[in-house]
């Protein structure tokens, strides 16, 4: 099943039809009635916390085609744009931003990148470093909420969203500045150019006109964490919310784009929840297979301290992240892991964010990574041209996972805060 799994993505079958269709030859060959598969892909997503996912993605995509994403460039600008190598300091806080309002990587980076690489160009950064930067900087929109891979995990491993929620906030925030100070450092080797600071008068403005957007993320995550609202029922007044701001206070959004927006929105969800409904039935042939504590019993029979396998645990979803797409990878490593990690005393909700800020990376690597596709279709250059700007902000990012990893405080003491 796996190297058939393999072979089909190698042949360019999408990822979900190739773990699909993988998964069923199993079935077949071993006579296990076709029922399962029926069974466990329809009922996989009948869940009433799914049903926040098509609202986050309803409500980053109104914001996309409400043009939030200029209110938010706007305010990153005025804000960071005296910094060496401004517009590139500009795309980190960028994405930072709208992190907070998409909840999707390749979201981000195709709507800062669209708008800020190619002023980038004018001001004489290679096509080649934008590419990189603006795909890196781009992950944490999965990492900080509200996030429907988030959703996904809380769901897997049975933990609150809410509080997954707030266990991501810091990571990516962390990840973020960690980004930032890395632009700054490459800009003054490179001599990138810096631009004039702002005034208060124009860093006011801009703020109060992104400040209707800023304060979403924090409604809804509080109103999740407080108990107001159900993480499905925050999703939908968020869209709401997205929804009155767009057409009735920026008045940036027509019946067209709202058109577009419902559309995208259809397609988006479609797709996350066909790769669901796939991986469920991929996930439930490696436990039947009994594959977890198979690798489960390999790992611990080394006997390596806990420090040591949790780094080989790191390494492993590292490449499982350059090689397929956050959603399967995360049905696929949460059985595999969870059990080794609950020996080894890992908090799962502190592992879950391990998992997912490593997941993170891989979306803009070589050689699948999502974010970086976007960002090299915008900036028209080939993968090959990007890896010596990649590679930084990769050994960067891993050192960020690491330091996530070994520092539990930093995922659980926001949610610490709030179960008392």
């Amino acid at each position: 099943m796996i190297i058939g799994f393999f072979v089909l993505m190698l042949v360019g079958v999408p990822i979900a039809f190739a773990m699909g269709a993988s998964a069923l030859f199993y079935i077949v060959v071993e006579g296990i009635s076709l029922e399962i598969a029926t069974q466990r892909f329809f009922t996989s997503t009948q869940s009433f916390a799914f049903l926040a996912i098509p609202f986050f993605i309803l409500m980053g995509s109104i914001m996309e085609h409400g043009g939030v994403a200029k209110r938010i460039i706007n305010l990153a600008n005025s804000l960071v744009r005296h910094l060496p190598g401004g517009l590139a300091s500009v795309s980190v806080v960028t994405n930072m931003g709208m992190a907070g309002v998409s909840g999707s990587a390749a979201a981000d980076a195709a709507a800062v990148g669209g708008v800020l690489m190619p002023e980038m160009k004018k001001k004489g950064y290679p096509s080649s470093f934008s590419a990189a930067l603006n795909a890196s900087a781009s992950v944490v929109g999965v990492i900080i909420p509200p996030s429907s891979v988030i959703i996904i995990i809380a769901w897997l491993a049975n933990l609150s969203v809410g509080e997954m929620f707030l266990a991501g906030a810091v990571p990516g925030v962390l990840i973020s500045l960690a980004y930032l100070a890395l632009t700054i450092i490459i800009s003054i080797r490179r001599k990138y150019p810096r631009e004039e600071r702002a005034t208060l008068r124009e860093i006011g403005k801009n703020f109060f006109g992104a400040s209707l957007t800023l304060i979403l993320p924090i409604f809804l995550v509080l109103s999740i964490v407080m108990g107001i609202a159900t993480a499905t029922e925050a999703a939908a007044l968020a869209a709401v919310y997205a929804f009155v701001i767009s057409v009735f206070v920026y008045r940036s959004l027509n019946f067209r784009q709202i058109a577009r927006a419902l559309r995208d929105t259809v397609y988006t969800s479609t797709v996350v929840m066909f790769i669901v409904c796939s991986s469920m039935i991929f996930s439930w042939v490696l436990i039947n297979e009994g594959v977890p504590k198979l690798i489960s019993d390999i790992l611990l029979g080394f006997g390596l301290p806990d420090w040591a396998l949790l780094l080989v645990i790191i390494f492993i979803m590292t490449l499982g992240g350059m090689f397929l797409d956050t959603v399967p990878n995360i049905f696929i490593f949460v059985p595999i892991f969870y059990p080794i990690t609950a020996e080894m005393g890992i908090d799962p909700m502190h592992f879950s964010i391990i998992m997912l800020c490593t997941l993170s990376i891989g979306l803009f690597t070589p050689p699948v990574g999502t974010s970086l596709f976007v960002s090299l279709r915008i900036a028209k250059i080939r993968m090959e041209d990007t890896l010596k700007d990649v590679a930084p902000y990769f050994l960067v990012g891993m050192a960020m996972v690491i330091v996530v990893a070994f520092i539990p405080s930093l995922t659980l003491w926001l949610p610490s805060l709030f179960s008392q």
